[in-house]
Formats: C-alpha cells, structure tokens, sequence
C-alpha cells in the first residue's frame, strides 16, 4: 500500500482522479477515480485533470495546461513548472493554475523522493487554504500532501471535513481508505472502499476492497475478484491497469505464485516504465528469489531516486561489487541531509539500509520500530521482524508477532521470519 515515493507511494502509494476544471469556476465531476494503495513507500501522487488556462491579458503568455492524466505526468519538469509559478505571480487568484502548480509538485516529490516539493505545492494551494471554508478540491489535494509526510491525523481531517460536505466525493473516501490501512485502522479502511460501491468503476473498487483483503489472509480470494472485475470491465485506462497488475503480482507473491507474480510484474512496467513503485516492487522481489544481478539490469547505475538506489546498493552488497561501497556512502549522505532537515520520511527505508548494506542491526531496530508507531504496512512489520530477529531482541520481535496474528497476514517471507521469531 505504501509508495515511498509513490507511495508512499510507496510507497509504492497512488491515489489518481480526474477534476474537470472551468477557467472561471471550479466544477467536480467524479468521471474518473483510480485509487493504488502500495505498501513499500509513502506518497500518493494525484494527477489533476485540468482545463487549459486562460491568460486574463491579451500579453499574458504561458503555456497550454495539459489536457489529461498522462501529459500532465510527461509534464512534471522544472521549466513548466517555474513557467506556470510565473503565471500564478501574474493571477494570484487563478484556482485552476494553481491545482496545477501542486500537481506538478507532488508529482515531482514522488519522482525524485524529495519531500521539499510538497512544501512548494502546498504553499501554491496557500491562498485558499487560509479561507475558513476551502474548496473542497484544495482540502482533498491538503489531505494527500499530509499523507505524503506522514501526517496521518490531519490528513484524516481534511478528508472527514470533505465527505461530511460531500458524502459521495470519491477521492475522499478513496483517501481515507488509504491512510486509514497504513495507520492499521482496517475498520475505518474497509468502511471507506464499502462507500465507493456505486462512486467508482468496478475494477478500482474491487481493488480498493482486495488491498485490504489480500493482507488479511484472504490474498487467494482478493485476486480472484480483481480478475473476474477486470474481465467484467476490461475498458480501463493505462495507468490504473498498471496500478491493478502490479498489485496482482504482489498478491500472487504473498501466496507464493511467484512465475504468476513476475508475468504481472513485468505487464505492469510494459505500462508504466517510469513507475518508481513498481520497479521498486519488483526489485524486492528478484531480491527474494536470490537474482541480485537482475536488479543491477534493472534499475539503471544513474538513477537517482533514492528508493532504487536503496534496491542497487543492497544487490550491489550481497554481490560484493567494487561499487558497493560508493553507493552505500552516497545513500548514507542522503538519509543524514534528510535527517538534518527534519524529514522523517524515510525510516523504514533507512532501516533497511542500515541492516542489509551496513550491517547495523541494533541500529535498524531503532529505526524500524519508530517507524512501526507511524504506519503499520506489510513492509513495516517485515523490516521489524527482519531487525529485531537479527538482533535478537525479543520484545520487538513479539510486538511484529502479535500484529501478525491478530492480522493473518499470509507470505512465505513473513512467515519463515516468523518463525526465527518465536525462536528469540
């Protein structure tokens, strides 16, 4: 569910919807909602579907707003971006301008793993969100930047704000159900993806449903749905169908498919080459099965996105590459800048790093279980099991136990730490 990104992004994690947007006013047709929940990382991306702007001058120049989801993506650079800032100096009170501005924004803070984006996008949604009422768009784009810094609570607010105004806003509730399962609040989680039964098509309900399911023992039975949904409704969009496969693979991974779970890995790439959360995804994956070579043919030496560096370097070690070190000293410089600026956004990661690359396991533990009181993802509970077994620390071992038994998370992984745990 979580896309560290994305989301998380993981987080992997994405929430998508589509806002059809007046120049003059703001108008919310719920035309297209895709939700992905991803549990490796922690960012939701949104692409807002803009209309294009309209200079209030004759000599007002800019560029045409893009028009759909995947020109919007193909956007996210530094020079439209600065261009379109340009123009809100120009039209402080363009909503649809600024919507953009944030879009642009949080794409980019899931692409680069920069959280300092967020900060920009929501100082354009500024404005608006000092009015006593924002619009309801501004609240649900405020809510995903939260979620994105891991600020759960608030962005529950903002969410609870909006469907007590609007109770069949589907981007809300698609929200809430997200930050509702990385907190560990399946109840609320549940309830949420039950509400979008008649909001949303019936593949990304579905799957909203079977991201829920498939960590409760029910993975077999998630699947299964999301199949039957997807031949019932095979006329989805490219980037939700690239949401819904990749989060097949992982369930046919946590059931143990794992020829099933690599043909979905790699459908799912053939439809987005540039999603981070599913190359990271798959990476864990060939890391699983022993094939570290296979993740150095995959992400590219230059990446420079941390959570694919992060993959690099931990099949760089276990090959003892001559490299391996420059990578871990890169990354450790990364996450000591990320610190000193106050961002926390990154522990689980960083207790990967510390326990797979630097061999650090008391250190790891310290980070995995900080990282355990934010958010409570499948990733989460592996890193803690991972760390407290290997440093014996019993405690923090039954505390991932307990999760696990109250949950019935299903994986062989998780299952074989399981098992050292109880050892402890």
């Amino acid at each position: 569910m979580q896309r560290e990104l994305r989301k998380s992004v993981a987080p992997a994690d994405y929430l998508f919807f589509s806002i059809d947007v007046d120049a003059m006013q703001i108008k919310r047709k719920l035309a297209a909602v895709f939700l992905t929940i991803l549990w490796l990382s922690s960012i939701i991306a949104i692409t807002v579907h803009a209309a294009p702007f309209v200079p209030d001058k004759e000599n007002e120049v800019v560029d045409q707003l893009p028009g759909n989801a995947g020109k919007i993506a193909a956007a996210a650079s530094v020079r439209e971006s600065r261009r379109a800032q340009t123009a809100l100096k120009q039209n402080k009170n363009n909503l649809n301008l600024a919507l953009h501005i944030a879009q642009l924004n949080i794409r980019r803070a899931r692409t680069e793993s920069d959280p300092r984006y967020l900060g920009q996008a929501e100082a354009a949604l500024a404005p608006w969100l000092s009015e006593s009422r924002p619009p309801i768009t501004v609240l649900v784009l405020r809510a995903n930047i939260r979620q994105s810094l891991h600020q759960f609570a608030p962005a529950r607010a903002d969410l609870e704000q909006v469907v007590a105004q609007e109770p069949g806003n589907a981007q809300a509730w698609l929200t809430l159900a997200t930050v509702a399962q990385v907190t560990g609040d399946i109840v609320t989680a549940r309830a949420s993806c039950g509400k979008l039964a008649t909001l949303i098509a019936p593949p990304v309900h579905a799957a909203c449903v079977a991201a829920i399911d498939g960590n409760s023992r029910q993975a077999k039975e998630a699947a299964a749905s999301i199949a039957r949904s997807l031949q019932l409704f095979p006329g989805i969009n490219r980037d939700t169908r690239a949401w819904i496969v990749t989060l097949q693979a992982e369930l046919a991974e946590r059931t143990g498919q794992n020829l099933t779970a690599e043909k979905f890995y790699r459908e799912a790439l053939v439809f987005d080459k540039r999603d981070t959360y599913t190359t990271a995804a798959y990476a864990d994956f060939l890391l699983d099965q022993n094939r570290a070579l296979e993740v150095l043919r995959l992400i590219p030496a230059e990446t420079d996105t941390d959570i694919l560096l992060l993959r690099r370097s931990i099949a760089a070690t276990s090959l003892k590459r001559i490299d391996a070190l420059a990578m871990a000293d890169k990354l450790a410089a990364r996450y000591d800048a990320a610190r000193a600026r106050g961002d926390q956004l990154h522990l689980r990661e960083e207790a990967r790093f510390l326990l797979h690359v630097r061999r650090q396991p008391l250190e790891a533990l310290t980070l995995a279980r900080k990282n355990w009181q934010v958010q409570k993802e499948p990733a989460d509970l592996r890193i803690l099991l991972e760390s407290a077994n290997a440093a014996k620390q019993r405690a923090e071992a039954q505390i991932a136990l307990a999760w696990l038994n109250d949950t019935k998370l299903e994986g062989r992984t998780l299952a074989r730490l399981a098992a050292e745990a109880r050892k402890l």
